[in-house]
């Protein structure tokens, strides 16, 4: 029995029976352990006082074990005890290093006995002050140790409730970021879910998407895609008319709709505790607040871990965004007034293109074949036929890489060997960027139609007098509005970012074109070695490059008619591709 007394099972669960039957040990021990917090002064970093952080601590403990009942004597004392004069050996005092942190500990060691007296001048049994002062100590590892697992996520719960909000107020983001993913790792699935329940702020929120997505490794090392800066006037409908939503309305709203619309998204949804009804509103406040140009960064860093967490734990698909967006743009535009209601769905366009900017590009890379064809074919301009196209060129590729790698392969020649290493490299290296150009033309695609949707206003573009914003385009010719002078850099920046963003959109199209025609006119030498049984794979490759050029040419040349003037450049260039001699006949004639 005091064997397992020592290791907290059986054994200390009836020793405290016992004791809670006699009432006096544990009552004695806990009035000692409060006694001696009391005398520690509150820091300025403190969030709570002593006693009050131990009484959370011990409430989560109660928590993850079903009640109070199922937790031991030496895991409620531990509990009380975790701050146990800790204060009074600050690790400030003690050098960095090494060589400073083994003399804290040491210092540390010297409180775990006046601990361990404390409790037996309690009545405390021996067998239970010594496991108490063990899991103070933090000695036992909480893979193999369950009382001291349930201690560590009791505290991760603490500071994920109470002490992130204070937190994130003064600490760098980063650093912040850091600690967050550390006390994430440390806390069993089971604590995990009990955070994501917690009823936390937007701002906290966010953090903690951020933390969960890097400590579950979902993060990639490269940056996010890059979102649209939608113009300030956008900005500010978009605050007004989500001010004027009722919180307690739009969440139900919202879920209504696109559970009416699409009935698989309520699993999909209720699958993570982050995607429930009370965070909806949580995650439009915060991606409102980081709309402001300074904060778009971290509103890409926000968005980009969101989505990866959605797609991991909850099977997010590109094909899911169409009745999101529907939803979404309903449930808010439903509460604007008569006249507004127009311009007020066209600014939520806008903010979902401009988040789907970040989110899309990663989905579409993610999803299987079946699920690709199932978002092509949703009310949803993305993916496009260019998305397609830079995805086609990749497999033509691919094929091609093939057909010549397998031809060659135990080759006895060996005089044209270098040539195909060469050109099988160039194939290698042409279809990886094809496979990027993906995430970039859903990126700028998403982009200029977010701006579109957000153009209010007449622009005028060198060598034009006046063009209408997309979004509007059936509205008819306008006339040019009168600018004043201190609107006039506004309106120059917007006016900057709409070029940017469609000269994003005509130059990925165009890189495609051109790497497409590049690797027919490269692999012209090489068809020569291709085996009989793989002529058709290398045809089936030339021609899906021939469609994928053609695709994107014509997306191009759609561009540049509204860019007069102001593209010379890509003009330039795809009047080059169009003067080069098409190699496709010859390409995929053996004869």
């Amino acid at each position: 029995v005091a064997a397992a007394a020592a290791a907290g099972g059986l054994g200390a669960y009836l020793l405290w029976r016992g004791a809670r039957s006699r009432g006096e040990p544990s009552l004695c021990a806990m009035k000692a352990i409060e006694a001696a917090n009391a005398k520690l002064p509150r820091h300025p970093e403190d969030v709570l006082e002593v006693q009050e952080y131990c009484l959370q601590v011990e409430r989560f403990i109660n928590v993850l074990r079903g009640g109070h009942e199922a937790v031991s004597p030496a895991l409620q004392l531990a509990a009380r005890s975790q701050q146990f004069e800790r204060q009074a050996v600050p690790r400030n005092e003690f050098p960095e290093g090494v060589e400073g942190y083994l003399h804290w500990r040491d210092a540390q060691a010297k409180l775990k006995d006046r601990l361990r007296k404390c409790l037996l001048k309690s009545g405390i049994e021996v067998s239970i002050a010594n496991r108490v002062c063990c899991l103070v100590a933090k000695e036992p590892i909480p893979s193999v140790d369950p009382d001291m697992q349930v201690l560590e996520d009791a505290v991760g719960l603490v500071f994920f409730s109470k002490e992130m909000e204070v937190f994130h107020e003064d600490m760098d983001a980063v650093k912040l970021l850091g600690i967050l993913q550390a006390v994430w790792r440390k806390m069993s699935p089971m604590a995990q879910a009990q955070v994501l329940l917690l009823d936390l702020s937007p701002r906290s929120l966010a953090y903690v998407i951020e933390a969960i997505a890097a400590a579950e490794g979902l993060i990639e090392k490269k940056l996010p895609m890059v979102a649209p800066r939608l113009p300030p006037h956008t900005v500010a409908l978009l605050r007004k008319s989500w001010a004027a939503t009722p919180r307690d309305e739009v969440g139900r709203d919202f879920f209504q709709r696109l559970f009416t619309e699409e009935k698989e998204l309520r699993t999909v949804f209720f699958r993570h505790p982050v995607a429930r009804l009370a965070n909806f509103p949580k995650v439009v406040d915060i991606l409102l607040d980081l709309m402001d140009v300074e904060n778009v960064p971290r509103l890409e860093q926000v968005v980009h871990a969101g989505v990866a967490l959605a797609r991991k734990f909850s099977c997010f698909q590109t094909a899911h965004m169409a009745p999101l967006k529907r939803a979404l743009v309903r449930s808010i535009a439903s509460h604007a007034q008569g006249k507004e209601k127009k311009t007020t769905n066209r600014a939520w366009e806008a903010f979902f293109y401009c988040v789907s900017a970040v989110a899309m590009p990663h989905m579409v890379l993610t999803d299987s074949i079946r699920e690709l064809a199932t978002a092509t074919a949703a009310t949803l301009p993305v993916p496009g036929g260019v998305t397609h196209a830079g995805g086609i060129a990749a497999h033509g590729i691919g094929l091609i890489e093939m057909s010549l790698g397998i031809s060659v392969m135990g080759a006895t020649t060996r005089s044209s060997e270098p040539k195909v290493q060469e050109v099988t490299k160039k194939l290698f290296e042409a279809r990886c960027w094809l496979v990027e150009s993906v995430r970039d033309e859903v990126n700028a695609y998403c982009g200029t139609l977010a701006l579109a949707a957000a153009c209010q206003t007449v622009i005028v573009l060198p060598g034009k007098a006046a063009i209408q914003c997309a979004g509007d385009a059936s509205a008819g010719p306008v006339s040019p509005k009168p600018v004043s002078s201190e609107n006039s850099a506004g309106l120059d920046r917007e006016e900057g970012e709409q070029r940017k963003w469609l000269r994003k959109s005509t130059e990925v199209p165009l890189r495609i074109a051109e790497v497409a025609m590049g690797t027919a006119m490269a692999c012209m030498p090489h068809k020569k070695v291709i085996k009989t049984h793989l002529q058709a794979e290398w045809s089936a490759g030339a021609k899906l490059l021939r469609t994928a050029l053609e695709i994107s040419t014509r997306s191009v040349m759609a561009n540049l008619r509204d860019m007069p003037g102001v593209a010379m450049d890509l003009e330039s260039r795809m009047a080059r591709l169009r003067d080069m001699e098409p190699p496709w006949e010859d390409l995929v004639d053996f004869h």
